[in-house]
């Protein structure tokens, strides 16, 4: 069997084992609807474990991975607090929620990794290892745990669905078309050997699966999401924003020197290579239903 077709299949069977898992996970409200918070953990600490992983440049800069992980579970735990906490009686643990929560989370952490730099660590390499560690929480953790805040809105495993549904269309429909009519390079550093048609590919297939999808959930579970023009610009922003996910793993991953982010998930890599598509993805699209009154 050709090793082409060796990965495919195990490519294959891994998504039918894990898919529905995470699916599930998703959309049960059991347990006090701890399995979302589950996902997000398991998500997005290895995500940014792989991360720290390929930023590693030993005496040139080492991120402080230890304190970065525990500051990324404590970033999905506010998260879960705020988004449930009403729901399930324990928002007096916490202040009704504004973003100082937050921000008080990422000046505390801010100060202990400044303070374990400067009396633990050589000042060789000190500006690189702050700023890796910091940027990992930001951009991978408090991006991806926003499907906890999503999760806790009103048909909110809908719209995370939706969200994954279009996302993975994107990238499938940015593939076959850079495969089949592939012609002209994008040219970008992150990953030159891309083209502009699988771009546009995949931005064709984002907009028909976010206006199917919609009208799906219109037709079949009476939700009323977006209207067809709503959903085609959504198509085309979530498109972009997909890519652009795609595209700062891929300069990482450049810039290490290494070809995944990992090889936890069979036939895929790593964790990361897998959700990367979806990290700017969250966040963005979860503050799109807020300001447009989804509660």
């Amino acid at each position: 069997m050709r090793d082409r077709t060796r990965e495919t299949l195990v490519r294959i069977l891994t998504a039918v084992i894990a898919l529905p898992v995470y699916l599930f996970l998703l959309y049960t409200d059991a347990v006090y609807s701890i399995p979302v918070l589950i996902v997000s953990l398991i998500v997005s600490i290895i995500c940014l474990y792989e991360y720290y992983q390929i930023s590693d440049r030993g005496d040139e800069g080492r991120p402080l991975i230890g304190f970065g992980i525990a500051c990324g579970i404590l970033v999905n735990i506010v998260m879960y607090m705020y988004a449930f906490g009403k729901v399930y009686g324990y928002h007096r643990y916490i202040m009704p929620f504004d973003a100082r929560v937050i921000f008080a989370l990422i000046a505390l952490f801010i100060a202990v990794i400044v303070f374990v730099q400067l009396f633990t660590r050589p000042l060789r390499g000190g500006i690189y290892s702050l700023a890796v560690t910091v940027f990992g929480i930001i951009y991978i953790v408090f991006a991806f745990s926003h499907i906890i805040l999503m999760k806790a809105l009103k048909d909110g495993f809908y719209y995370i669905l939706l969200l994954n549904i279009v996302v993975m269309l994107n990238d499938v429909g940015a593939y076959f078309g850079g495969v089949f009519f592939g012609k002209h390079k994008s040219g970008f550093p992150a990953s030159p050997n891309k083209s502009w048609e699988g771009y546009f590919s995949g931005m064709l297939f984002s907009i028909l699966s976010m206006i199917i999808t919609s009208q799906v959930y219109h037709a079949f579970f009476g939700k009323d999401l977006f209207t067809m023009i709503e959903a085609a610009v959504l198509g085309i922003v979530l498109s972009i924003l997909g890519h652009a996910g795609d595209l700062v793993e891929s300069a990482i991953k450049r810039d290490g020197s290494i070809k995944d982010s990992g090889s936890i998930i069979p036939g895929h890599g790593g964790m990361w290579d897998v959700f990367d598509a979806l990290i700017l993805a969250f966040p963005i699209f979860y503050y799109y239903l807020v300001m447009k009154g989804v509660q």
